[in-house]
């Protein structure tokens, strides 16, 4: 993917000359990644809080008038594929309201395709549009993992009586994938040539890519005998809420006046 995103830099670094100054961009784009997953979880142990990731890449955006801007890119994007678990039986009382664990991710190599809309909102310097898109994602890596008491649990108050173990099996179901988003941005101009733009965005899935799917077990022997097995299953159809930072830089030649008059009131 990184050799990707040179290649489209240098590339478009080639032709800046080509172009008049404000119709092409291209910059460096981050996204904090808070991802909405489907659980089947009849027992209600497994804590159902979004998984957070983050998301980076390069953008390359072309400004059609003043109303339209066309984007794309390549971006990392990551996939939940771990869960949190705690005791939750009556009389017990989740202490924390986020896993105390290491979240594990399986990256996608994501390619969007979005139009933004210029609103007459404005304040400032900072111009407020409405963004939509339709987002494909390809899978950068195979999964197919066991595991055994690999997940901490999540602590309860007062502390469980029992033990609390997981089984469980990751492995992706689909190698593409695809989402529609829709959102707001504002858009600041920090100069002529750089931008800056924050965007708030939620994204919708269509397809089940990434599958963890297993059994929590309780007792004093999980390894024999467990007192109580419970299976479940979470996937990942890469709907999600973003918050995307981007700082673009305006590409191509100043042009300038050919008479004097030009863009004189």
């Amino acid at each position: 993917m990184t050799k990707l995103l040179l290649l489209i830099s240098v590339c478009c670094l080639i032709h800046t000359t080509s172009f008049p100054q404000g119709k092409w961009s291209m910059g460096f784009t981050m996204a904090s990644r808070s991802e909405w997953r489907q659980y089947q979880d009849s027992y209600q142990y497994l804590f159902k809080g979004s998984g957070q990731g983050f998301s980076f890449g390069g953008s390359l955006a072309y400004q059609h008038n003043e109303k339209w801007r066309w984007e794309t890119g390549l971006f990392s994007t990551p996939y939940s594929n771990t869960v949190g678990v705690y005791y939750n039986e009556p009389g017990y009382r989740r202490m924390l309201n986020r896993p105390v664990m290491y979240v594990s991710h399986t990256n996608t190599l994501e390619i969007p395709l979005k139009a933004i809309y210029s609103t007459p909102l404005k304040w400032r310097n900072i111009q407020i549009n409405v963004v939509a898109g339709f987002n494909t994602y390809l899978l950068a890596e195979n999964i197919n993992s066991q595991g055994y008491a690999g997940l901490p649990a999540i602590p309860v108050s007062p502390a469980p009586p029992t033990n609390l173990s997981v089984v469980y099996n990751d492995r992706n179901l689909s190698k593409v994938n695809f989402s529609l988003e829709a959102g707001g941005e504002a858009f600041w101009k920090l100069s002529e040539r750089f931008h800056f733009i924050y965007r708030l965005s939620g994204r919708v899935g269509f397809i089940e890519m990434v599958e963890m799917q297993g059994d929590y077990r309780t007792g004093d022997n999980l390894t024999l005998s467990p007192d109580k097995i419970y299976p479940f299953r979470v996937v990942s159809r890469g709907s999600a809420l973003h918050h995307t930072f981007s700082l673009r830089f305006v590409m191509g030649r100043k042009k300038w006046k050919e008479n004097w008059w030009e863009d004189e009131d």
